[in-house]
């Protein structure tokens, strides 16, 4: 609708995991640096824990490209709701073929000697979970015993777990320190400061221009009320500044205003208003929490 108005040959806040878009924050760039070190190098399970729309599966999807053509990814978007479940999951993610009648004993199997095929291939196979804090415990329990699965004093998968913030408070339970142990890289993704913000909304509007400069400005006004009122969450940034370039182009306007956020704000989401100028000091700067076990 607005995009020749702005000259951009795509929508730049559209809600996909597209890498050209990817805005390597510091916060950002570490988690996905720090994963794909870790899996690369076999070292053990990965945790990754994060608020709604914080880009967790965004960097699980870019996982898949960082790691190359020598990695075969399973990528899980709906936990498995049964161990069973799970193996056979496993098993169709890496191109296994499975009787639809095998017992869980066969499919382990099966899929334990499948694995040691790719190991003894040179291929890494690495196993990424989302939303992995709705895996039932026996799903839990099953991907602790595949982890501990070996050839030749390797790893035959590595597991990357991302889930929301109660993920991480699950596996504190006493009955998952066996797993726990497991995990070598825990980190935890939180939301873009103040100043990545200002540089995430023009990194999007220059990739969709494609080429060319686009035909928009947020003030930096604008900008500000966006922090204030998304808390630098990037699905929240998105759907906001979607909805800003909407209302300017109705109106004609090539510079996103404060103003035009706030009509957003008050007429086309559901958020409890906020205003910068109201924000508590010391909320737009918080340390990354990572952490290597």
């Amino acid at each position: 609708m607005y995009l020749e108005f702005y000259n951009l040959q795509e929508f730049p806040f559209a809600l996909v995991c597209d890498e050209r878009y990817f805005f390597e924050s510091a916060r950002h760039a570490e988690a996905l640096a720090n994963m794909t070190y870790t899996t690369q190098q076999r070292k053990g399970m990965v945790l990754i824990t994060g608020e709604v729309g914080a880009g967790k599966t965004f960097v699980g999807n870019l996982l898949q490209n960082r790691l190359g053509a020598g990695a075969h990814t399973a990528y899980m978007r709906n936990p498995a709701q049964s161990a069973k479940q799970l193996i056979r999951a496993v098993a169709g993610e890496i191109g296994m073929n499975i009787k639809a009648r095998a017992d869980k004993l066969e499919l382990l199997e099966q899929l334990e000697a499948h694995l040691v095929r790719m190991n003894q291939r040179g291929r890494l196979v690495v196993l990424v979970l989302d939303e992995a804090q709705d895996l039932p415990a026996a799903s839990l329990e099953e991907l602790r015993l595949l982890w501990n699965w070996e050839d030749s004093g390797q790893r035959l998968i590595q597991i990357v777990l991302i889930g929301q913030p109660e993920l991480r408070q699950r596996l504190l339970e006493p009955q998952w320190e066996p797993l726990r142990q497991r995990i070598v890289l825990s980190y935890h993704l939180l939301p873009m400061d103040r100043a990545d913000v200002e540089r995430y909304v023009p990194h999007r509007l220059k990739v969709a221009a494609n080429g060319s400069e686009p035909n928009v400005h947020f003030t930096p006004e604008a900008l500000a009320e966006i922090f204030a009122a998304t808390d630098g969450v990037p699905r929240l940034i998105n759907v906001l500044c979607d909805n800003a370039l909407l209302i300017g182009y109705a109106r004609g306007e090539h510079e996103i205003t404060r103003g035009i956020v706030q009509d957003v704000l008050r007429d086309m989401t559901c958020w409890p208003l906020r205003s910068s100028g109201t924000r508590p000091a010391g909320r737009e700067f918080s340390s990354t929490e990572a952490h290597h076990g």
